[in-house]
């Protein structure tokens, strides 16, 4: 076991030198866990998702990237709008359908008025 602490300590330095990859990183574990993690969550999980996401989104744009991580951080944003996109769109359709259930009520209230 003590033969590998000293590779695992160089990977940590090298994790710790590298603060453009740790940001990669750091969105690739957000990615990961906004997929299979927020099926459940409340609207403040989600403001607080939103937050972090564009913390992420901030601290990547201070860094210099290749064209193929540039293509890795598109792809993981895409995949996380993709899941705030979903949870609006739930959103959307929820108040929709309250919204017809209550016009349903308010013709029926101002038929009802108007044939009294």
């Amino acid at each position: 076991m003590l033969k590998f602490l000293p590779l695992v300590l160089l990977s940590l330095l090298l994790a710790a030198c590298n603060p453009s990859q740790t940001a990669v990183d750091d969105l690739q574990k957000f990615t990961e866990r906004i997929e299979s993690k927020s099926d459940n969550w409340s609207d403040a999980d989600w403001d607080d998702a939103l937050m972090h996401y564009s913390e992420l989104c901030q601290t990547i744009e201070q860094y210099d990237y290749n064209d193929s991580l540039r293509y890795e951080i598109g792809e993981l944003k895409g995949r996380c709008m993709a899941q705030f996109y979903k949870h609006s769109f739930d959103d959307a359709t929820r108040g929709m359908h309250d919204a017809f259930i209550e016009l349903g009520g308010a013709i029926e209230g101002l038929l009802d008025g108007l044939g009294k």
